[in-house]
């Protein structure tokens, strides 16, 4: 058995909404999720992407360790 200890992560989303694409937005999430894998993260990411009608232009992610952003291996847009 594997315990998982979950930690705060911070997920910070530079984003374009439809009516305003020459204005850069900024959406600031912390959660409690599982690190590395950060599946609750991924999940909202997910929500996003299917029900939000806002273009994603970068995504940060950070833990409460390290203090370092992580690299986000999708990114999703809506084109």
């Amino acid at each position: 058995m594997i315990i998982r200890k979950k930690r705060i992560v911070t997920v910070d989303i530079l984003y374009w909404m439809p009516d305003y694409n020459n204005i850069l937005q900024e959406f600031v999430w912390q959660t409690k999720d599982v690190v590395p894998e950060i599946p609750r993260v991924h999940r909202f990411l997910d929500y996003w992407h299917k029900n939000i009608d806002a273009v994603i232009s970068e995504i940060k992610v950070a833990d409460t360790v390290d203090n370092s952003y992580l690299p986000v291996k999708e990114m999703y847009t809506l084109w």
